[in-house]
């Protein structure tokens, strides 16, 4: 049987976190589960001591001095530390479903050309059945370009299962991002490996939505930005295509225009001036 090592990264997530590790420790699939315990503020930490006690799978990492480093660099110390070769991640305050890795492991161990899989997930206690999704499965050669352009959506960082060494071409979480550097590194993933879909119309896992979560309340214009201009970076630095590049252009133009009510098309062209220039230099 292939094992997953599930990735956890725990800042005030006391009374959330048991229900998160219990989730995934039940799962035949699970190796492992490492908990990134990073500076919390509440019980968190004794509460992740005692689920270590509890489970044999459970593992606690934490940074040096106990310090508070964020997401990124919690997440990339399980990732560095994971003993198995597939890597999962699961937000603290989250929880799997029982089906979480019945269709993802048969395809990302079915060809070895696959590095990820990406699969629905759900929200607790929200009606309607709405999912967080991919609306339908991407070839690996344009999940990049969609993944910019929103068409189909998007995938969530508790529903992606990748392959360790992607991240040796792909990078890390980026910890100069406090938001959306899942969304960004996925970018990255989408660039450098192939990922494809898997169970896209039943969730394998479930997002809880509390007055604490980061991404509902912190998000805007700005961090999004700032997100795309790290990715941006990153494929000049890989000397990637135009055709990529300026299709990322086009993004944060939009985003730009809407944020300082200018038309798009000049904003576009400026910053394709801008780009233009700096390659002639």
């Amino acid at each position: 049987m292939y094992l997953v090592s599930v990735i956890i990264p725990v800042y005030n997530a006391a009374i959330y976190v048991s229900a998160a590790v219990e989730s995934a420790v039940i799962l035949p699939e699970v190796g492992e589960v490492i908990l990134i315990e990073d500076g919390s503020k509440d019980n968190s930490l004794n509460i992740c001591m005692d689920l270590v006690k509890k489970y044999d799978k459970v593992k606690l990492l934490t940074h040096q001095d106990n310090q508070n480093l964020g997401a990124s660099e919690s997440r990339n110390l399980g990732i560095i530390h994971a003993k198995y070769n597939l890597i999962s991640f699961l937000d603290a305050d989250d929880v799997y479903c029982e089906n979480r890795f019945k269709k993802a492991i048969k395809l990302i161990t079915s060809e070895e050309k696959i590095d990820g899989v990406y699969c629905a997930v759900g929200y607790l206690n929200e009606p309607g059945g709405k999912i967080f999704t991919l609306t339908k499965k991407i070839h690996p050669n344009k999940l990049f370009h969609y993944l910019i352009r929103g068409t189909y959506g998007h995938f969530h960082t508790n529903g992606i299962l990748v392959k360790k060494e992607i991240f040796k071409k792909a990078g890390y979480f980026n910890p100069a991002l406090v938001l959306h550097q899942d969304s960004e590194l996925w970018l990255r993933l989408a660039f450098c490996g192939n990922l494809v879909g898997g169970e896209l119309s039943q969730p394998i896992a479930m997002i809880r939505r509390h007055a604490g979560n980061r991404i509902w309340i912190g998000q805007s214009a700005d961090s999004k930005l700032k997100s795309y201009y790290a990715t941006l970076h990153w494929l000049q630095n890989k000397k990637a295509g135009r055709i990529n590049i300026f299709l990322l252009l086009r993004k944060i133009s939009k985003i730009e225009s809407q944020k300082n009510k200018k038309f798009y098309w000049n904003t576009w062209m400026i910053n394709i001036l801008r780009y233009l220039f700096k390659q002639i230099l």
